[in-house]
């Protein structure tokens, strides 16, 4: 990870973080074969091969509230995955619905793009 973090003004801070991680290693198919018309897959080579790459870009602002107020408050604008990586959480091997002798590879992502709005503050 890689953090940059920048204090505008007294009351305007901003900050950013880079998030990169190389792919997990996994154990992917090398065939497969039909038992009582049932898919069974056979594996070959344990972690042979790795998940694509991870990375996404965080960004935040923040207002701190005027000072000397009884109420200390500050809001921050963020947005989670600024650039919209489609990152791969599960990858799956199912039947190609139009061809059962072929095997189609399915790529699960969880989240994009998040943006947030936080009130924080103290009494």
């Amino acid at each position: 990870s890689l953090v940059g973090i920048y204090k505008a003004s007294t009351r305007w801070s901003f900050s950013s973080v880079f998030v990169y991680n190389t792919g997990n290693a996994v154990t992917y198919p090398s065939g497969k074969y039909q038992i009582n018309g049932r898919t069974a897959f056979y594996y070959t080579e344990k972690n042979g091969y790795r998940t694509p790459a991870y990375h996404r870009l965080d960004f935040s602002a923040t207002l701190e509230g005027k000072p000397g107020k009884r109420l200390q408050s500050s809001w921050s604008f963020g947005l989670y995955n600024v650039y919209n990586r489609q990152n791969a959480f599960a990858i799956n091997f199912e039947d190609d619905p139009d061809d059962a002798t072929r095997t189609q590879v399915v790529r699960t992502t969880l989240f994009g793009i998040i943006p947030s709005v936080t009130w924080n503050f103290k009494f």
